[in-house]
């Protein structure tokens, strides 16, 4: 795994601790500021594991620590429950990241792995430590992030009761479009962001921007227009479409009434 689907992989988790609303668990069963616990130290001993392999140190690895349900609940607690647990669960898995890249040309060195669960030893057995991490984020997480959702108690929200409505534009990449040269393509940029700055000025663009890691989607925009064909023939003015950049994509959006707040009321007479 990269550093980035790792880091990635805790995000669902870490956002369900800080939204809260658990329940009791099942007699037996942990809660949730246990479970977030073991979460976070086990990504800390195992980070730890692969940077004394990177470093070229001998380890093994024994997760009785991070099932010791006392030093569990004292984590807990010092970190402030579930809100610091859940920052702790975003710091642990950025470090098991960073030791995961470390590792390098290592990342098949066995490190000997004992697992404890319920009281036994579940796994008694040498593991590659890339494979390890790897597993820590994806299948361990899995299981932990099942229970926390078990114990979610049922949120169920209705429609709102007022809307704002805007037009959201897609600015897509054309395959055709023009080949330029350094000058012309920087003066054609330089319109581009000068049409945002009018329709801002006109009160009929909220904001735009870019949009990265999608080949044809380019950038999009949220203009306060009415209607979509209002939107985009105010889009379809842009010089970079007009020149054959990009073609345009509108429709509407809606929101719940005042869920967005903009730097310029564009509700103001």
């Amino acid at each position: 795994m990269s550093s980035g689907s790792i880091e990635a992989a805790y995000a669902p988790f870490v956002a369900s601790l800080r939204a809260g609303g658990f329940g009791p668990p099942a007699a037996g069963e942990w809660p949730a500021e246990l479970i977030a616990a073991h979460i976070a130290r086990n990504n800390d001993f195992i980070a730890e594991a692969a940077e004394k392999v990177a470093a070229g140190e001998q380890v093994s690895y024994d997760n009785a620590v991070t099932v010791d349900e006392a030093a569990l609940a004292d984590y807990a607690q010092a970190v402030g429950g579930l809100p610091g647990l859940a920052a702790e669960v975003e710091r642990s898995a950025a470090r098991l990241a960073r030791s995961r890249d470390g590792l390098g040309n290592l990342a098949a060195t066995p490190v000997h792995v004992v697992i404890r669960d319920g009281g036994n030893i579940v796994r008694n057995s040498p593991t590659p430590i890339g494979a390890f991490v790897d597993g820590n984020a994806s299948f361990h997480l899995d299981i932990h992030a099942q229970q926390l959702r078990a114990l979610v108690l049922d949120r169920e929200s209705g429609p709102p009761a007022a809307f704002d409505q805007y037009q959201l534009v897609l600015l897509e990449r054309r395959p055709d479009a023009p080949e330029l040269d350094e000058q012309a393509g920087d003066s054609l940029q330089r319109q581009h962001l000068g049409h945002f700055a009018r329709m801002r000025a006109a009160g009929l663009m909220t904001v735009a921007g870019p949009i990265r890691g999608d080949d044809a989607i380019a950038g999009i925009c949220i203009y306060r227009a009415d209607t979509p064909e209002r939107a985009r023939r105010l889009a379809e003015d842009d010089p970079a479409v007009r020149a054959g950049r990009y073609t345009i994509r509108s429709m509407d959006w809606f929101t719940a009434k005042d869920a967005i707040r903009w730097a310029v009321d564009y509700d103001a007479d």
